[in-house]
């Protein structure tokens, strides 16, 4: 048996920051990978290297052991997503098991439905009012399933739409590079190394 771990808003939560994680870490992985000049200062570089050839492997190297770290960082987003999207599966199953469920009128949920008896003179009143319990809260049960997926689908246009920003961003970052190199010739070997790159 299968147990619920966490509430719908929290399992909704971890599957948004999933999503955004497995996004954001897997992009920076490759944009490591790439050697993008914009995460330069994010590498962990030694002061004491004085030497030109020591500086580019220690670059090297940090480039893609950062690379490596955030796509191990991914893969853990990977499992706090299946983890999250599964106590959201369990705890919206139940709504729409139990729309299903008032939707056939089960008889173990008919307390749940029934009306003051006081308030009806004959029992086909009664029985009237019970059924249109019945289908009024089967009628919420969904539309509150169907709320839990409209929130997910904007949520990952949201993610989508930031990260198509980012990659914009990176992109004019790589451009400003290039513009704000002091001589031609810098400039002319940077745009064959960001040439080489996209290749």
């Amino acid at each position: 048996m299968v147990c619920k771990l966490c509430g719908p808003k929290l399992s909704l939560c971890g599957l948004i920051l999933s999503v955004w994680g497995i996004i954001q870490l897997t992009l920076m992985g490759v944009f490591y990978y790439i050697r993008a000049v914009a995460l330069l200062e994010d590498l962990p570089l030694d002061p004491d290297v004085h030497e030109i050839g020591e500086f580019i492997a220690e670059v090297e190297t940090g480039y893609t052991q950062n690379a490596y770290n955030c796509w191990i960082a991914a893969l853990l987003y990977v499992i706090t997503l299946v983890i999250s999207g599964h106590q959201f599966w369990m705890n919206n199953r139940s709504s729409v098991i139990m729309g299903i469920c008032y939707k056939i009128e089960s008889s173990t949920l008919v307390i749940d439905v029934m009306p003051e008896e006081s308030a009806f003179d004959t029992i086909d009143d009664y029985l009237k009012e019970v059924k249109y319990n019945f289908a009024a809260t089967a009628r919420n049960c969904w539309i509150a399933a169907v709320i839990y997926l409209v929130l997910i689908l904007l949520s990952l246009m949201c993610l989508w739409k930031a990260r198509r920003t980012a990659k914009r961003k990176a992109e004019e970052d790589e451009d400003d590079e290039i513009f704000c190199a002091s001589t031609p010739q810098e400039k002319q070997e940077m745009i064959k190394m960001f040439r080489t790159k996209k290749v």
